[in-house]
C-alpha cells in the first residue's frame, strides 16, 4: 500500500474517531418539576404510589445516568409502568441502552405503546446478551419487546434507560448529554433510599411548548444501582495511590 493511501485512511479513522465523545456525568442541578395545570396526577403523586412517600421529586432527584444490575445473569430486574399522562400514551415506548461512548450506542425498546399502569416484563443482562420476557413465565407479546437480543455492547455493568414519544419521535436518554434538545433534561431519576428500586420520569414535550411536569410517563425499575461518575473513578483511584505511597513510605529499610 502506499503511503499516501496509509496516511488517508488514518486521517479518515481520526476523523471517526473525533465523533466519539466520552460520556458524561449529568450535572447535580436538579430539574425543575412544573406544578400540574390541567388537573393530571403530579409527579410527587405518581412517585408517592410507587415508594410510598418517600421521595420528594423536587429535591431527592438522582444525577446518575448510567446504572449496572445488582443480579447479572439473573431474571430479577423487572421495569413497572407506573403512570402515562399524556396524549401521547398510545405511541410512546420506554427502553435500555448500552454504549461506550456517544458514536457507539445500540438501543432496545422494553414497553411499547399501549402498555397501561402496572404493566411489567422481566430483563435478562448478560455480557453480550439481553432477553425481555423471563421470570419463569412466557412473554405475553405487546406491549413488551419479547426476544433475545445479542450485541457486544450490551453490558450488565453499564446501561441506561430511554423514553421515546413516538416510533418515529426523538428519543430521550437518561443521559442528558445525547439528548440534542435545547432542554436536555428530559429524563429524572430517584432512588427509593438505600434500595435498588428506582424510579424514572420523563418529558415529552418540546423546549418551547412542553410543560415539563415529568408526568408523561413513569417507570420504576428493579435491582440496579447507579454506576459511580468518572470524578469518583478518579478520586478512588487518587485514594489508593496516596494510600500505597504512605505505605511505601512507612515500610520497613
Amino acid at each position: 500500500m502506499k503511503l499516501n493511501s496509509i496516511v488517508a485512511l488514518l486521517g479518515m479513522a481520526a476523523s471517526a474517531a473525533a465523533f466519539a465523545d466520552p460520556f458524561v456525568a449529568n450535572s447535580g442541578a436538579p430539574s425543575t418539576i412544573n406544578v400540574v395545570a390541567n388537573g393530571e396526577p403530579s409527579l410527587q403523586s405518581v412517585a408517592d404510589s410507587a415508594f410510598g412517600g418517600t421521595i420528594n421529586v423536587n429535591t431527592g432527584q438522582s444525577s446518575a445516568g448510567l446504572w449496572s444490575s445488582t443480579t447479572p445473569s439473573f431474571a430479577t430486574s423487572v421495569p413497572t409502568l407506573i403512570a402515562e399522562f399524556t396524549t401521547n400514551a398510545p405511541s410512546q415506548s420506554f427502553g435500555i441502552w448500552f454504549g461506550t461512548d456517544t458514536a457507539n450506542i445500540v438501543t432496545y425498546d422494553i414497553l411499547l405503546g399501549g402498555a397501561v399502569a402496572h404493566s411489567n416484563v422481566g430483563i435478562d443482562i448478560a455480557a453480550g446478551q439481553l432477553t425481555i420476557g423471563t421470570g419463569g413465565a412466557a412473554c405475553p407479546g405487546l406491549p413488551f419487546n419479547c426476544g433475545t437480543f445479542n450485541n457486544a455492547l450490551i453490558d450488565p455493568n453499564s446501561f441506561g434507560f430511554f423514553f421515546k414519544p413516538s416510533p418515529s419521535g426523538p428519543t430521550y436518554y437518561s443521559l442528558d448529554q445525547l439528548n440534542a434538545d435545547p432542554r436536555a433534561d428530559r429524563f429524572v431519576a430517584f432512588q427509593d433510599g438505600a434500595t435498588t428500586n428506582w424510579l424514572f420520569a420523563y418529558e415529552d414535550g418540546d423546549a418551547v411548548k412542553g410543560d415539563f411536569d415529568y408526568n408523561d410517563m413513569a417507570v420504576k425499575v428493579e435491582s440496579i444501582t447507579a454506576v459511580p461518575e468518572p470524578e469518583t473513578y478518579a478520586l478512588m483511584l487518587a485514594g489508593l495511590g496516596a494510600m500505597g505511597f504512605v505505605a511505601r513510605r512507612r515500610k520497613p529499610r
